[in-house]
């Protein structure tokens, strides 16, 4: 919406009580889908220093270890970017985490993954941003989203488990190779 006194642009999401963003026209989803890749970059370095042991144990977490919480965040881009976005949710199937049985067989299907993202990031145009397109929710009625929403999405959920991956290694006592938004601006 639109305030002609204050020349503002901003966008009310509605989730439990109302959000407003300001100038939410701003909002660069294809920066934030870059930070995430360098962040995934720096777990993934973190992970390759730890006994194969720590990464797979299961922590009762929402996808039980670390290395499946990070596989998560890459089925979930590979989903919304190369399927959903594309119209071909149907041909869509999840990768058994149980083929990822070391650190390589990781950083090949991060590459595979974020190497598409970022081919199809570089061709998006506006017009592109703004084509709606039907998301898929469990147990719920379809929705017609814009492409920027759905890549946003990819982002927010990328950042929810890295937080989750924060809080498991506090809880090993390893450090989190963890770097804020502004920080990584500054890089």
């Amino acid at each position: 919406m639109y305030n002609q006194s204050s020349g503002i642009t901003s966008t009310v999401i509605y989730f439990f009580h109302p959000i407003i963003i300001q100038d939410a026209s701003h909002m660069d989803s294809r920066n934030l889908l870059e930070y995430c890749h360098a962040v995934r970059h720096r777990y993934m370095d973190r992970f390759a220093t730890l006994p194969w042991e720590e990464v797979t144990k299961d922590l009762r977490a929402s996808f039980d270890s670390m290395k499946n919480i990070l596989l998560h965040t890459l089925d979930a881009e590979d989903r919304m970017v190369n399927y959903v976005i594309p119209g071909r949710t149907k041909e869509w199937s999840s990768r058994n985490a149980n083929e990822s049985n070391d650190i390589a067989s990781i950083r090949k299907r991060l590459e595979e993954v974020e190497s598409k993202t970022v081919t199809y990031l570089a061709r998006v145009t506006p017009a592109e941003l703004e084509r709606k397109v039907e998301v898929q929710r469990m147990d719920m009625p379809p929705v017609q989203v814009r492409v920027e929403d759905v890549l946003i999405h990819v982002a927010l959920e990328c950042i929810h488990h890295f937080g989750e991956l924060i809080a498991l290694m506090w809880q090993i006592n390893i450090e989190p190779p963890h770097v804020g938004w502004i920080a990584y601006l500054q890089k």
